[in-house]
């Protein structure tokens, strides 16, 4: 394999470990490569986009590739490095995630296989007898993601997980010909036994591969999961709206954003280098910035997407004479507070009902400044009645200062 792929992945920090460079170099031109999607939400999430786009360089390098959809370890939850155990998802939860998510990963164009059909028909004899027998319970004991749970308690249910991901890996090898399991960095006591399981059936010399993939975090070294920057990262983008996501980008510090267009964004080093040296002249113009969120938008959610989340942003930020249209207030409807209220509301009263300012002197002063505006219109009057005038009369733009925005939605109209 390519020794210039492997450099790329190091180059852009996105390679954590490898069991054995020299034999990833020797595998044939068709390897296959997996990352796994446990299916514990309705949707996957921004950490697991950098899982997607990895694999995703692997395709575009010439590997084919697979993401195996968790029916069955979805169903444990894994343990590595958690705390406590997960909570267990009922089937029919289960399921509908598993269908949803399925979605997501063949919408970028993945091979997804289940892996709850390489057990679905093993019984607990088979489990013991085929699986159990060659892995030595001290092996499991000594690795890390699993030593870290003893003090608080590990379930047998939670130990078995790694021998089922470990045996995910045998699977793939015997039927799909897939040489490389990657993973996250957690991951790695996990994929390194599906080695051990290929290594004692298959010998020495079989030719598999543990490749792990560091973890994204922000500043604080939160890695990016289910809830990320103070709120949740879908991407659903029904659950996390683009023009929110795009926010979240665009928002990110200049401390991490080379990182960030390295891992995901598929410019290539000598663009993102450009790009930096654009941005370090002027930062306050977040060139960087915004390169990032454009490119992980429209790969994510396609151009559309993308242009109407940069529409939103220039009307709301930047002074454009463009206007919101009925589905723009829609996507942000999921990404700014609304609230419902009356028409012919006093404006007045609306601020200090839904505590958008601390008193009604604080209204007033901001009233007098003119830092109000509904749909555009600065407010001037404290008895204002609130007017629906836009959007099919169902919503309104409130602006607060320059920064903070609500809409409210009409409630005569439910």
């Amino acid at each position: 394999m390519s020794q210039e792929f492997l450099n790329e992945l190091k180059e852009r920090k996105i390679l954590n470990n490898i069991s054995n460079e020299k034999k990833f170099l020797s595998l044939d031109s068709n390897a296959s490569v997996y990352i796994g999607f446990d299916p514990t939400a309705k949707s996957l999430h921004l950490g697991n986009y950098l899982q997607i786009a990895t694999l995703l360089r692997f395709k575009n390098a010439g590997y084919n590739v697979y993401a195996i959809l968790g029916g069955i370890t979805g169903m444990i939850g894994d343990p590595s490095f958690r705390s406590a155990e997960r909570q267990f998802l009922d089937l029919k939860t289960l399921n509908k995630n598993k269908l949803a998510i399925k979605k997501q990963l063949e919408k970028f164009g993945l091979n997804v296989i289940d892996n709850l059909n390489f057990y679905k028909n093993m019984t607990l004899i088979n489990f013991f007898s085929e699986v159990g027998k060659l892995i030595n319970v001290n092996y499991l004991l000594e690795k890390e993601s699993i030593a870290t749970r003893l003090q608080n308690g590990l379930s047998v249910t939670e130990l078995c997980y790694q021998l089922i991901q470990g045996w995910d890996f045998k699977c793939m090898f015997e039927k799909y010909n897939v040489q490389i399991q990657a993973g996250g960095s957690d991951q790695w006591g996990n994929i390194t036994t599906g080695l051990e399981f290929i290594r004692k059936i298959y010998g020495e010399e079989a030719k598999a591969v543990a490749l792990t993939i560091n973890l994204i975090t922000d500043e604080n070294g939160k890695k990016f999961g289910k809830s990320t920057g103070g709120g949740s990262l879908w991407l659903n983008k029904q659950m996390t709206s683009p023009y929110a996501l795009y926010q979240f980008l665009l928002n990110q510090s200049d401390l991490k954003v080379d990182e960030y267009l390295k891992a995901f964004t598929f410019l290539s080093l000598d663009e993102i280098a450009k790009i930096m040296q654009q941005h370090n002249l002027e930062k306050n113009k977040r060139i960087a910035q915004k390169a990032l969120a454009s490119e992980v938008i429209k790969n994510i959610h396609g151009k559309n997407a993308l242009n109407q989340a940069k529409k939103i942003t220039d009307i709301l930020f930047a002074k454009s004479n463009k206007e919101l249209n009925i589905k723009d207030i829609k996507m942000l409807t999921s990404s700014i507070k609304t609230i419902e209220v009356k028409k012919g509301t006093k404006f007045i009263d609306f601020l200090k009902e839904n505590n958008i300012t601390a008193s009604n002197r604080e209204s007033r002063e901001f009233i007098v400044k003119k830092s109000f505006s509904l749909d555009n219109k600065v407010i001037e009057d404290e008895n204002y009645p609130i007017e629906f005038l836009k959007y099919n009369f169902k919503y309104a733009l409130l602006k607060k200062g320059k920064k903070e925005f609500y809409i409210l939605i009409n409630k005569d109209l439910d």
